[in-house]
């Protein structure tokens, strides 16, 4: 199963996750999503976990948002299911999973894709995601949540750098493991 120190990484993970939560969520205005750190949390999750203990480690965090307020602005998982940001929380179990496919068919030969498949899968993808169910759920036209999505772009591609930085820097991250295959 998993050992030791994978729950341990597992756990401090989670931890991160909900620490970030802490920090204060600055709202957009012209959509009800505003801008998070946790999600950086969810990119170094995908980037020093992996795909399986990664996903753990999320599902982890949904179960313990059931009972806690880990979630930025002090929310719950179950608020937070039932609301505007449902398809970004939504995107980011599966994060670590697409990350991990995209990293193994390069078969970690070259650190730089590693920045590009992290902004695919953590940036992108959940953006996608997150703008079909703002979509649904607002009434907004599928354009115009795209198109809002786009002001975070810019904040999320430093999110992405500060992740790769600094999973590059714990030598036990999957990104490593990868390398020496």
């Amino acid at each position: 199963m998993f050992s030791t120190k994978d729950l341990v990484y597992m756990a401090m993970m989670t931890t991160l996750i909900i620490i970030l939560g802490f920090i204060p969520a600055i709202p957009l205005g012209f959509i009800p999503v505003p801008i998070v750190l946790q999600n950086m949390g969810i990119m170094l999750t995908a980037l020093i976990l992996g795909a399986k203990k990664g996903s753990i480690s999320l599902v982890l965090f949904l179960i313990l948002g059931i009972f806690l307020p880990v979630f930025s602005g002090k929310a719950t998982t179950i608020p937070v299911f039932s609301g505007p940001t449902a398809g970004y929380v939504f995107a980011w179990i599966f994060v670590p999973v697409l990350f991990s496919l995209l990293y193994k068919t390069n078969k970690g030969k070259q650190k730089a894709l590693t920045f590009l498949f992290i902004w695919l899968t953590g940036v992108l993808f959940v953006d996608l995601v997150g703008a079909f169910w703002l979509s649904f759920y607002t009434g907004m036209s599928l354009k115009a949540a795209l198109i809002s999505n786009l002001a975070f772009i810019p904040g999320d591609t430093i999110k992405v750098v500060l992740a790769t930085v600094i999973a590059l820097r714990i030598p036990h991250a999957y990104i490593h493991k990868a390398f020496k295959k």
